[in-house]
């Protein structure tokens, strides 16, 4: 129910379907880290609880992670997403999935310099995916099919020259520079909410 309301709520955002820039703070230093997220401010209240103080927002077509701090936009990157278009369905499909989603492990990683995995399939996620596997619109469904898939994540690259250029690389995770991908692990933390659409 949590996430039905929090996605809701995000639809109602006028700026999710808009790729003009967002005011962006003067200094890296003006952004508050971790620490700073677990404090709460009692005169600010939140739609969605005062448990989940930092959100992200990647748009897939504008090819940005935003994050927001008790609403407030604090910081946007630039990502590459999976090389191929639409909602990711099944494993092997190389899209990256839109929904709710939250950061449950982060790891160093010896190709990405740091890998975050997102909970990937949701319930909602499995669901689509039995309907569309029942209707003969996975590949291989008569064999029980390749399955939804999962090790969807937030990483830096290996790519660098693909990231600047803007060229979506992945399997379906969300790329970050490696030097943006330093300062994102900074300003979120282990259920930290991802919301990524279109």
């Amino acid at each position: 129910m949590r996430r039905i309301v929090l996605s809701l709520f995000f639809l109602s955002f006028p700026f999710l379907s808009s790729c003009t820039p967002q005011p962006q703070p003067q200094l890296v230093e003006e952004v508050p880290q971790v620490e700073a997220f677990d404090r709460v401010d009692p005169e600010i209240s939140l739609p969605w609880g005062q448990d989940e103080r930092t959100v992200v927002t990647v748009s897939k077509s504008c090819q940005t992670l935003n994050i927001y701090n008790y609403g407030k936009l604090v910081r946007t990157f630039p990502v590459v997403l999976g090389r191929n278009p639409g909602r990711k369905l099944y494993q092997g499909d190389r899209r990256t999935p839109n929904g709710l989603y939250t950061i449950i492990d982060s790891d160093p990683h010896p190709r990405w310099w740091r890998f975050m995995l997102l909970d990937y399939p949701s319930e909602e996620d499995a669901r689509r995916y039995r309907q569309e596997l029942s209707q003969g619109k996975v590949p291989g469904h008569k064999h029980g099919g390749p399955g939804p898939g999962g090790a969807i994540g937030i990483h830096g690259s290996d790519r660098e020259a693909f990231n600047r250029a803007k060229i979506n690389w992945t399997l379906g995770c969300i790329s970050f520079l490696n030097g943006d991908m330093k300062e994102f692990e900074k300003m979120v933390s282990l259920g930290t909410l991802v919301y990524i659409h279109d």
